[in-house]
């Protein structure tokens, strides 16, 4: 003859709540060893914000730009001014060979 149902759905019932606990505890042990990855990732993070500390801002960067421009912009002005002096040196050594009648 059958059991009775009451009989029959106790002990299925622990069982699947003695598999559900089982379950559970798995999960807590995963979700244990993902929070110490995370935890390995943030010292990662923590480790890669110190590395980049040192790093100059977008300021800075600005700044040294200007400063670069500005350098530049003194040794065209040197170029320009040396360029002025070797025409009108070239300028003045043509006419003092026109002058004595040596070139031409």
């Amino acid at each position: 003859m059958e059991r009775p149902m009451t009989e029959w759905n106790d002990d299925r019932l622990d069982e699947l709540n003695g598999r559900v606990k089982e379950g559970f505890e798995s999960v807590d042990k995963r979700f244990t060893k993902v929070e110490e990855r995370f935890g390995q990732v943030d010292k990662r993070f923590g480790q890669v914000d110190k590395r980049f500390e040192p790093l100059a801002t977008r300021e800075d960067v600005a700044e040294l730009r200007g400063e670069m421009n500005a350098g530049l912009n003194r040794i065209s002005d040197r170029i320009d001014r040396l360029y002025n002096v070797v025409i009108v040196a070239g300028v003045g050594v043509i006419g003092t060979l026109l002058a004595n009648g040596i070139w031409g």
